[in-house]
């Protein structure tokens, strides 16, 4: 154990006497350790985000919209699917819970003493809640009488109290939406952002029969319909049989495409499991890049170090070291300089997903297993880039060296 600790001194001493040659090689290694520990930590952090927007989104639940996926991909709006429908699958399909429609009108200006916010309305059932485990924390929601009243009542969302409230109390104060006086009868808690950093707490909440007459004028489609199964449901084939209904009310052809596109929990971790490829890809090849040249820069320089170190390596030899004990303080400097650069890189890359996380909203989770990882690939990349000048080292002659 005191020749291991003696050895480690060693290393230290050369670490700082050969400080150009210990600055180059920790920012090779720098910098491929940071997006390494980028790429772990935005897997575990989507991997995290799946999860919470699947528990959000309900693990028995669809949302089925309007138009096929290759329309809604052009961001074309056709209304295909409509009341009857929500009527027919609820007639045929025991193993549904709830099933309601939506609406929503894009970009509606909501007036309140003042300020102006352009928001997002949704039509929807008093059901609101249980379909998406979404609940109120102010309030309440409409009821049954005012819906099939077509009342001009509300719920918000946190944001729009926020800013249009500021510290006052919304509840029953009236807002103009779209120029409708409307009733705010409660706010919604907070849900946050989607995966593509949509704010979910950017909306307004009315009953869709007061969506369809006031605004839409027209008691047929609707945008997309929300159904919860009962729990423990096989989704899967629930949504297959969903389809099959739809499609025999549609009166579709086989062959002809889907005039509705079905949301699941399956096509979520699909979408998500994607986005997150994307930048593992980017950064993958970018960790690879900077690492094999930060392993190079590393061998090169050892190597270089080798020649200059003759002298000291030869009178190591001649007062007993062995050649094992020259291969293993070499190793244990390039252990030493590769565990610097990659703390000095997981700093720079916790740094890198903050902004990361700020400016894209992207999901990064950084854990004990990323630092860790980080750390071994680091130490394995200078092991492999040094054993070579280690060798070499080693096979010195001590006359020769000295002489030199």
């Amino acid at each position: 154990m005191g020749k291991f600790f003696a050895l480690l001194g060693q290393s230290f001493t050369a670490v700082k006497a050969y400080r150009l040659r210990t600055f180059f090689s920790v920012i090779g290694i720098a910098f491929g350790i940071a997006s390494l520990s980028i790429i772990v930590a935005a897997v575990e952090g989507s991997f995290d985000r799946a999860y919470q927007t699947i528990e959000v989104f309900g693990p028995e639940s669809i949302l089925i919209f309007s138009g096929s996926r290759e329309e809604r991909s052009i961001r074309q709006r056709r209304k295909t699917l409509t009341m009857n429908d929500i009527k027919f699958l609820q007639q045929n399909i025991p193993q549904i819970k709830l099933i309601m429609p939506v609406l929503y009108l894009n970009d509606v200006p909501v007036y309140y003493k003042g300020s102006t916010i352009f928001t997002r309305v949704y039509g929807v059932s008093t059901q609101f809640e249980e379909a998406w485990n979404w609940y109120l924390i102010e309030g309440r929601l409409f009821n049954e009488e005012e819906l099939k009243a077509k009342e001009n009542v509300c719920v918000i969302g946190l944001y729009l109290k926020q800013e249009l409230f500021k510290t006052e109390d919304p509840i029953g104060k009236m807002i103009l939406v779209k120029g409708l006086p409307c009733k705010v009868l409660g706010v919604l808690s907070k849900r946050g952002t989607t995966p593509t950093g949509r704010n979910l707490d950017d909306r307004v909440l009315m009953p869709y029969t007061t969506v369809m007459s006031k605004f839409n004028h027209d008691f047929i489609y609707v945008n997309s319909i929300r159904i919860r199964f009962e729990k423990g449901s096989d989704v899967g084939k629930l949504v297959e049989l969903v389809r099959y209904y739809l499609r025999e009310n549609h009166h579709l052809k086989p062959g002809q495409p889907d005039d509705f596109h079905i949301l699941s929990p399956v096509e979520i971790i699909r979408f998500l499991v994607n986005l997150t490829g994307t930048l593992v890809l980017f950064l993958g090849l970018s960790s690879v890049i900077s690492l094999t040249v930060g392993g190079f820069v590393l061998a090169n320089l050892f190597l270089l170090s080798v020649n200059e170190r003759k002298k000291e390596i030869g009178i190591r030899r001649a007062v007993g070291a062995k050649k094992s004990d020259i291969i293993f303080q070499f190793l244990l400097e390039a252990v030493i300089i590769t565990v610097i650069g990659a703390v000095l890189g997981f700093i720079t890359a916790v740094i890198g997903a903050h902004l990361l996380t700020k400016i894209a909203q992207f999901p990064i989770k950084f854990s004990v297993l990323a630092f860790v990882l980080a750390v071994a690939v680091s130490v394995i990349v200078g092991i492999i880039s040094v054993l070579n000048p280690a060798l070499k080292a080693s096979r010195l002659n001590p006359i020769e060296a000295i002489r030199e």
